[in-house]
């Protein structure tokens, strides 16, 4: 980022920072309205539990809440942390998405794409449902940004989106006709952790990043998933046998394919004497 001097870098950093946090406190309300097919912009922001609207002072992103030792000023009710922590969330992948791809389109896609994975990774861990409108969006932005990107790189983005939903469909037939049967021969009646709704987000997936990215994110998700889910069962949050939305390790891996995944990619092939 030469040509900018230190102050200015600052200044950009703040607002970039600030932008995050703005925009993660409106994902809060997507995630929660959209999947109940409510309005995301009536009623204004409200109490959940006593229905009072929020007052502007204390609707500023992660500061309101820590002010209000997370709890509401009407009802004295909790508020989840799980607000701010979005917020703060979004407003440091906003920063990263900056500092690793500085001033150029990729940031703006970068953004788009980063905003797009909080969003659905939340709703699918309330609802186990990734709605389609945002993987297609999604799909559609990326396919975009493909064609905009110097070079034209809309050939490669389409076949990206292509692998990405060919690796869900081919886990999801292996699952149905394969793997369901060995387990229900060992006693072991384990759901299905994928669904077709992991089928276009990870073609959204592909869009973005591209096959070297995707390569990486799917490795990504599946490690994450197999590490998370062992976590979750030792500690008892997750019963044998009870579904885990694959989705949140899916937008986990985009992420490590957004920022890493060219590099870890052709590291993985230089050390397998691939390249």
């Amino acid at each position: 980022m030469s040509g900018w001097s230190d102050a200015d870098l600052q200044v950009i950093w703040a607002l970039t920072a600030l932008l995050g946090l703005v925009f993660g406190s409106f994902f809060n309300v997507v995630i929660w309205r959209v999947p109940l097919h409510k309005s995301i912009s009536s009623p204004p922001s409200h109490c959940p539990r006593c229905r009072k609207p929020i007052r502007a002072y204390d609707n500023v992103p992660v500061l309101s809440w820590l002010l209000l030792r997370g709890r509401c000023r009407d009802c004295r009710k909790p508020i989840p942390v799980r607000y701010p922590l979005i917020e703060a969330l979004t407003g440091l992948l906003f920063v990263a998405a900056f500092a690793r791809f500085g001033f150029s389109l990729m940031t703006v896609k970068a953004i788009v794409f980063i905003s797009l994975l909080i969003i659905t990774a939340f709703i699918d861990l309330d609802h186990q449902v990734i709605p389609f409108g945002f993987s297609l969006t999604g799909l559609a932005l990326g396919l975009l940004g493909g064609a905009f990107a110097p070079p034209p790189r809309v050939v490669q983005a389409v076949a990206a989106a292509a692998a990405g939903a060919g690796f869900i469909l081919f886990a999801i037939l292996l699952w149905r006709y394969v793997l369901a049967g060995v387990f229900r021969r060992f006693g072991v009646d384990q759901k299905e952790g994928m669904g077709l709704g992991d089928l276009p987000y990870a073609a959204m997936i592909g869009a973005f990043v591209g096959l070297k990215g995707l390569v990486v994110a799917l490795a990504a998700a599946v490690v994450f998933g197999v590490i998370i889910g062992l976590m979750a069962r030792s500690i008892g949050r997750n019963q044998r046998g009870q579904p885990i939305p694959f989705g949140p390790f899916l937008a986990l891996g985009a992420l490590v394919g957004l920022f890493f995944g060219p590099q870890l990619f052709n590291t993985y092939a230089r050390f397998a004497g691939l390249a």
